[in-house]
């Protein structure tokens, strides 16, 4: 009967043990990142029989589980990616915003300043003093858009910086990840049982990835496969593929990511599936905020250029009989070929010009294009910015572009036209002397304006996009992304909630409740005490048999 006591009695100690070392590992590790609470699993060992019956044999430590629901985990993943790209974007374009919004660094002073002078030189043609200050006014309009023209160029190279360093955390967690894989399988098939601690490690790192972009995990008999959005597996088991930064193939200007291969090929991945994490906010950052703004300000620089140059070389300069020329610097269309034409064929793009070599100011878009060959010669050219198929004019211009597709082109085959790139932050001023401006129309006399007064009268026509002025158009970039922000930020404030009440969710089940733990601290000591207390009573029993033998 004491040996049977010694038994249960052990057995109480050890469970009850096991249980303190388990209550004491959850209360120090209440703050350890991923780490899900434990409990100590016990069950009855298996009665012996007697004469009476069955009597119990103690209790026996069936496994020490982790509270922790895959479905709620995966829920909470997918949200806290979601917000990541939300603050991400919020983040990178609150910086545009505060500046197009910043009244000493925005361009409506400067253009109006510029108009101003127009009108001040046409109400005193012959003022060398007054042709000198348009002139000053006209170098501080075109510095300003160089400003802010260069800012969104080093913004984006910023932009595609910080995607370099997401992808590196990536491939690293992605490395790490397939480790941890081996160590959980290597150590089960040891010992019988799940590592918990490397199985919270695994799940953080599953956290801080969704965290960078949009993942799916599948448990595969104990093992995460991990895939990116488009079905590319990032880890299998024991090993990791890797992320890069490659040149877009239809654009080799600009960078992208790429997905390497087991077999050394690394494909370009599809920026609209890449939405979630941080990488997923720097791309749409970039596709729906940085770009559609970059460009509609080249589109205002270059509109404002041509439409003044045009009027410039309509009228007659100070120098009786000689004809204006261009006052400021226009941008010239760029072509970029795919990487993956088969063909030979080479495109050229142009703007359309007048008789008088004047662009065709009314028909640019705020917009790039891919024009794509059909094998026959001919092709088709989408605007980018609204995905919209574009048909030449009478003149056979799209947009008031003239593009040419050489022979040799297969079917298929793209190119992307940038028609206005680089046409804020590299606009300049091309007269120096004041008698440049012509501000008489020819056959006019000295002291003649009315040409002057056309091109100051150019503030206030809809020349952009034909249904807006200089001011209103520079207007609508500040409104766009100032709607923009607020609409991210809106939505990233509520994406926060449901993270936060998920992480609720999440901690009432796998969290450590510092209260509950040492209630039960006090529960499984009392335990301890007893099943003591039990030996204590068996070894008396035990003693007093061997006085009755002696």
């Amino acid at each position: 009967m004491s040996s049977s006591l010694f038994g249960i009695g052990l057995s109480g100690l050890r469970a009850s043990q096991i249980a303190l070392n388990t209550t004491s590992n959850n209360i120090s590790n209440v703050d350890t990142e991923g780490y899900n609470r434990q409990i100590t699993q016990l069950s009855q060992n298996t009665g012996s029989s007697s004469g009476g019956g069955f009597s119990g044999n103690g209790v026996t430590v069936t496994g020490v589980e982790r509270q922790y629901q895959q479905y709620l985990n995966n829920q909470l993943n997918s949200a806290q990616s979601t917000q990541s790209a939300l603050s991400t974007s919020l983040s990178q374009a609150s910086q545009i915003d505060s500046l197009l919004a910043d009244s000493d660094a925005g361009i409506n002073t400067q253009m109006q300043q510029f108009f101003a002078g127009l009108q001040t030189v046409a109400d005193n043609p012959s003022d060398t003093a007054a042709r000198q200050s348009l002139l000053g006014n006209a170098e501080s309009m075109t510095a300003q858009f160089n400003s802010i023209g260069q800012y969104f160029d080093n913004l984006d190279s910023s932009t595609e910086s910080q995607m370099s360093t997401a992808v590196d955390e990536i491939n690293g967690y992605a490395s790490q990840l397939a480790e941890l894989n081996n160590q959980i399988s290597q150590t089960t098939a040891k010992t019988g049982t799940p590592p918990n601690g490397l199985m919270d490690q695994r799940d953080a790192l599953v956290t801080r990835l969704n965290k960078l972009t949009d993942i799916t995990v599948v448990d595969q008999q104990g093992q995460f496969n991990v895939s990116l959005p488009g079905g590319q597996p990032l880890v299998i088991g024991d090993s990791a593929n890797s992320l890069s930064m490659v040149s877009a193939k239809d654009d080799p200007d600009r960078m992208t990511v790429g997905f390497n291969t087991a077999t050394g090929q690394t494909l370009e991945l599809n920026e609209q599936q890449l939405s979630g994490g941080t990488l997923g906010g720097l791309i749409g950052f970039r596709n729906d905020v940085l770009e559609p703004a970059s460009q509609r300000l080249d589109q205002l620089a270059q509109t404002l250029s041509s439409r003044i140059n045009a009027l410039n070389k309509q009228g007659e300069t100070l120098n009786e009989g000689e004809a204006g020329e261009a006052l400021f610097s226009t941008a010239e269309p760029v072509v970029r070929t795919s990487t993956d034409n088969a063909g030979s064929a080479t495109l050229t793009a142009e703007f359309a010009r007048d008789g008088q070599d004047n662009l065709n100011a009314g028909a640019m878009r705020a917009s790039n294009y891919q024009v794509e060959a059909d094998g026959s010669g001919g092709f088709t050219v989408t605007r980018l910015s609204d995905g919209k198929a574009v048909s030449p004019d009478a003149e056979g211009a799209y947009d008031g572009l003239a593009i040419t597709l050489s022979a040799g082109a297969a079917a298929g085959d793209t190119f992307t036209v940038k028609p206005l790139e680089g046409a804020a932050s590299n606009m300049q001023l091309l007269a120096s002397d004041p008698a440049a401006i012509a501000a008489r129309s020819p056959g006019e006399g000295v002291g003649g304006n009315s040409n002057a007064l056309k091109m100051a009268a150019l503030q206030d026509e809809k020349v952009v996009n034909g249904n807006a002025s200089f001011n209103s158009a520079y207007a609508q970039i500040v409104s766009s992304v100032g709607n923009q922000v607020a609409t991210l930020s809106s939505k990233s404030d509520a994406q926060n909630q449901v993270v936060q009440e998920l992480q609720g969710a999440q901690q009432s089940v796998s969290g450590v409740n510092l209260d509950e733990e040492a209630a039960n601290l006090v529960r499984y000591q009392q335990l301890y005490t007893a099943n003591a207390q039990v030996i204590k009573t068996a070894s008396g029993l035990f003693d007093t048999l061997l006085g009755i033998m002696a």
